[in-house]
């Protein structure tokens, strides 16, 4: 590593400013392979322990948007909804998606994936291809209107992925890389109009409302430095999304809902809430909920769904005994009487993972009983499901020693050594 990129990578790391062009060197440098992972990780500890500022995440996000491709939809209202994630169970995106498509807006959402979480592009994977071109996300979107898909093929902001898994090795998670991260692919997705869902509780990535009210602050500033009118919706993350987490129960969970079923309110509340938001946001209505509620109740989120899936390629007429769920299950029974007062979001994912999620689809955790919820002893307050029974039973005996649901009054965990 020698000449300017030597010289830039030193500047960076002493905490000074960096120009735009500066900015752009580095990443050109990162894109060409030429800092080895030792360095990138030096990048990503730099933006972790010393933030960048405002204006230098804004330089950040145009030269991410410069290593990679853009692209731009015909009409004025190019609208999108994104969560910074941290709460599992979110499938909120395949029922926001066909319900704001239902208008006639235009959301192409995208999603990258992941080894490691449940992600959007992995649920709706299970009803239609996702690793779409550039050229075929063009054509889904003048068909229906809406698309769901990875990012994989779209090459927005490349260098972005480079960095991703650098952070994922080194566990740091820099807010402002985060920022950048998502605004880029955005930016570079040709969206105008943005709902941000911020989780906010115990085991997301914002415990409080104050730090999550700081983090939309930033998001908002830098987005309209870059021409995309952004709301920020700090959300509920004190438990999952629904009572599903895992890559098929999950688009299970989210079928049934389009299909008119009511599987978990928190599910319609949220993803109505944030399709409601865009809605005013665009001005089509004052009442942009009472609007979604209208089109997933109405049916019409349904037909859309399954002409998006139609126009991905998939089978626009799959039913929910389509879904392939995991074929081993376990149960763990409350011990007591009382009020679910708490779900563990990070020992729920664990167990998740202990099952095969995400790379098994059809490993994951139903929560039948919710916070507020009273149960009985000896009722089933989770199943666990795997394609493979050695998984099943190592994650049973994790949720057994490490209970992630709390319920009043009950005794959690005996310790009888030290």
């Amino acid at each position: 590593m020698l000449g300017d990129s030597y010289l830039v990578w030193r500047k960076f790391l002493k905490g000074i400013e960096l120009r735009l062009d500066e900015y752009r060197h580095l990443c050109r440098t990162i894109m060409d392979g030429k800092y080895s992972d030792m360095v990138l990780a030096t990048i990503i500890a730099r933006m972790y322990y010393k933030p960048l500022s405002i204006d230098e995440i804004y330089k950040l996000v145009l030269a991410f948007v410069e290593t990679g491709d853009t692209l731009e939809f015909p009409g004025r209202y190019i609208v999108d909804k994104h969560s910074i994630g941290g709460v599992p169970g979110n499938k909120v995106s395949l029922i926001v998606v066909p319900i704001v498509a239902a208008t006639g807006l235009k959301i192409p959402k995208t999603s990258t994936r992941s080894i490691t979480t449940i992600g959007t592009a992995e649920k709706m994977e299970i009803f239609a291809p996702v690793d779409l071109t550039a050229d075929e996300v063009m054509e889904v979107i003048k068909k229906a209107n809406g698309c769901i898909v990875s990012t994989r093929k779209l090459n927005l902001a490349p260098v972005d992925d480079i960095l991703l898994e650098v952070q994922g090795a080194i566990q740091l998670n820099p807010t402002s890389l985060m920022i950048a991260s998502i605004l880029a692919k955005k930016k570079a997705m040709g969206i105008k109009y943005l709902v941000l869902d911020i989780p906010q509780g115990r085991g997301t990535k914002v415990r409080t409302i104050r730090e999550a009210t700081i983090l939309a602050n930033k998001f908002l500033v830098v987005a309209n430095q870059l021409g995309i009118t952004l709301r920020c919706a700090i959300t509920y993350g004190e438990q999952p999304v629904g009572h599903t987490v895992g890559v098929a129960l999950e688009a299970l969970e989210a079928l049934e809902t389009l299909e008119g079923g009511r599987p978990s309110t928190s599910l319609i509340e949220k993803s109505t809430g944030l399709a409601g938001i865009l809605f005013e946001l665009v001005g089509i209505t004052e009442k942009g909920q009472r609007l979604a509620k209208n089109i997933l109740e109405s049916g019409k989120a349904l037909r859309k769904f399954r002409e998006i899936v139609e126009a991905q390629g998939g089978n626009p007429n799959i039913r929910k005994d389509d879904i392939p769920i995991g074929s081993y299950v376990a149960e763990i029974r409350a011990n007591a009487n009382g009020y679910v007062v708490q779900i563990d979001n990070q020992l729920i994912m664990e167990i998740a993972r202990r099952a095969g999620a995400p790379q098994d689809i059809g490993a994951g955790v139903v929560i039948p009983f919710k916070g507020g919820r009273y149960v009985r002893e000896n009722d089933v307050i989770l199943k666990i499901y795997s394609n493979n029974e050695a998984r099943l039973d190592k994650a049973k005996r994790f949720a057994e020693e490490n209970m992630p649901i709390v319920i009043e009054g009950a005794i959690r965990k005996i310790v009888s050594t030290y």
